[in-house]
């Protein structure tokens, strides 16, 4: 009998096949179902536009880091880099998500400073952040959560992404059309570092050139938000269990990812450690169940595995020491290193402002 999870299996293959897809022309059924979608994303946007639908005030300044696109774009690295800047600053910060638990381990694990909440009452959540004690609140993935009003709209997109087909969901990776880019106060422009020769680099390198040239037309546009760039780099392989803190010099057989383009992760991963040998894409957020953890052990042997740090939480929990498990760390890079990131400045003076309207209204 097969150990492999059937439904598991086939959510991986819709997946990888949904992907491949948005690299092509798509089919007629894809292109119809593309356009219900922006269809009703277009009219939600216009109800709260025209204050029909209505936007709530928390108690505290709310920043949205958030993107266009389905996963992939940099809003965890970018958050979590605010966050734990805003932290050092002594500015008690929140992290609010959606509620995957990989997301808010992963943010618990870069930011530990920060409160981490998640659920899908936004509203609720940010205002029990505020009433346990933060000045400021970051949503992960807001910019299509507009129930809850935004103080500072940060939107992130990455050049590889942007350079892939304008297509709504189903037929592309767009939430929202490009046009949407007016509602937001900020833009990040995400670059990733990727090997400058891989077997994957056909695969991971055709959106770059073409997704900066249209985000520096974008930038250029009369009306357009600011834009910035941020670099998110691969860092070092980080021992995510007891089996991995053991071994002073990693050299994972096996790189297994859980998110929306895992070759991107493979071909850092390479570019971290020589030793990866094969490599596993799995559904987005995937669940690492017995069966999956049994066949990745008996995969990796005793070289181990590495990871994303968000695959990491799930998958220590699920083969726990019997094989070393690393996770491969990020770097956020801004344009300006030698100043604050203008996203955090923008943060700060969001918390000054709020202060000084509380001496104002005094005592309550």
């Amino acid at each position: 009998m097969s150990n492999v999870n059937p439904v598991a299996a086939l959510a991986r293959s819709v997946e990888a096949h949904v992907r491949e897809a948005w690299a092509e022309r798509p089919g007629g059924a894809l292109r119809l179902a593309a356009a219900g979608f922006a269809t009703a994303a277009g009219v939600r946007n216009l109800l709260y536009d025209s204050g029909i639908l209505a936007s709530r005030q928390a108690p505290v300044p709310i920043v949205s880091v958030g993107g266009l696109t389905v996963g992939g774009s940099g809003k965890t690295p970018i958050t979590a880099d605010i966050a734990a800047r805003l932290s050092a600053a002594g500015i008690p910060t929140a992290v609010v998500t959606h509620g995957f638990v990989d997301e808010m381990d992963a943010h618990r694990k870069l930011s530990p400073e920060c409160r981490v909440y998640g659920g899908a009452d936004r509203l609720r959540l940010a205002t029990m952040a505020a009433e346990e004690g933060a000045r400021l609140v970051i949503l992960d993935s807001g910019f299509q959560h507009r129930r809850l009003h935004r103080d500072l709209d940060i939107l992130t997109v990455d050049e590889r992404t942007l350079g892939l087909r304008l297509a709504h969901l189903p037929a592309g990776p767009y939430r929202e059309g490009l046009e949407s880019l007016a509602r937001a106060d900020m833009v990040v422009r995400v670059r990733r570092d990727l090997p400058e020769s891989d077997g994957q680099r056909e695969a991971i390198s055709s959106g770059p050139a073409a997704g900066r040239s249209l985000a520096d037309r974008l930038a250029e546009l009369p009306g357009s938000p600011p834009f910035v760039a941020a670099r998110i780099r691969p860092g070092s392989a980080v021992a995510a269990n007891e089996a991995a803190r053991g071994v002073p010099d990693p050299t994972p057989a096996l790189a297994v990812a859980g998110i929306m383009w895992p070759e991107v992760f493979f071909a850092q991963a390479k570019m971290a450690t020589a030793s990866v040998r094969e490599s596993v894409a799995l559904a987005d957020h995937a669940r690492f169940g017995n069966a999956l953890a049994d066949s990745l052990r008996k995969r990796a042997g005793e070289s181990g595995i590495i990871c994303t740090l968000k695959d990491a939480m799930k998958l220590v929990r699920a083969v726990g020491d019997d094989v070393p498990v690393w996770y491969l760390s990020e770097e956020v890079e801004w344009e300006r290193a030698d100043a604050t990131p203008i996203p955090v400045r923008a943060a700060l003076a969001l918390v000054s402002m709020q202060a000084l309207h509380s001496d104002r209204e005094g005592p309550s």
